[in-house]
């Protein structure tokens, strides 16, 4: 079956993130190093190898952004409570003031890209849109798509594919 929002969500999210990531790049920042802060930020605390999961990274490559991080002011570690040998990762000020500025660019760009749509349209489109992120959240909340992850039985015989 094909997809009839031909990826366009997708496409526009990446047209976004490349616009913005370039900016950041300006600023000394990768990509890779802002989606470890993002996980660091949205986890206050996180242990070395709930991030390597989180990123799907492995330790080498977690332990090298993190460094890039710390060095850059962006995060800090601080001994873990439970365990004196563990460090915890914590984002700081400097992380905050960060990601307002991501923030509003991103928002700038997709006020730009509104722009291009006729005011009568606008609505109607950002409700769909709201609808679409809120069923999106649920179901990263649950792990993905259920029926996409687990699909039913098998297609009977003599049924077409």
């Amino acid at each position: 079956m094909t997809d009839p929002s031909k990826r366009q969500i997708t496409k526009i999210a990446r047209n976004a993130a490349h616009f913005v990531q370039t900016l950041a790049r300006d600023k000394g920042l990768g990509s890779g190093e802002y989606e470890a802060l993002h996980c660091i930020r949205k986890h206050p605390g996180i242990r070395p190898g709930d991030l390597c999961e989180e990123l799907s990274l492995e330790k080498s490559a977690a332990a090298h952004l993190v460094h890039n991080l710390e060095r850059k002011g962006l995060i800090r570690r601080e001994v873990d409570p439970e365990d004196t040998r563990r460090r915890l990762f914590y984002p700081t000020a400097a992380a905050d003031k960060l990601k307002d500025s991501r923030a509003a660019l991103e928002a700038a760009y997709y006020r730009w890209l509104l722009d291009g749509l006729p005011e009568e349209k606008q609505g109607p489109f950002l409700e769909a849109l709201d609808i679409l992120y809120r069923r999106s959240k649920e179901a990263r909340r649950q792990g993905g798509p259920q029926e996409l992850l687990n699909p039913s039985a098998p297609e009977q015989e003599g049924e077409s594919q």
